[in-house]
């Protein structure tokens, strides 16, 4: 089974942390964990592609 990596972002001037779900050439389709938003949960599906530039791996 493979590993989820957990990772921050930024996103519209706040930060938020998720799981790569999929990784593409230069981006992340992440499930967004934290914090909670209700414009990615309604308008995304708590699912965003982020640029790998703005990512950092946490731990």
């Amino acid at each position: 089974m493979e590993q989820k990596i957990n990772v921050s972002f930024k996103w519209h001037d706040q930060t938020f942390k998720g799981q790569v779900e999929r990784e593409y050439q230069n981006a992340f389709l992440i499930n967004v964990i934290e914090p909670y938003d209700k414009e990615i949960v309604e308008k995304y599906a708590n699912r965003v592609i982020v640029s790998k530039k703005v990512c950092r791996s946490i731990e």
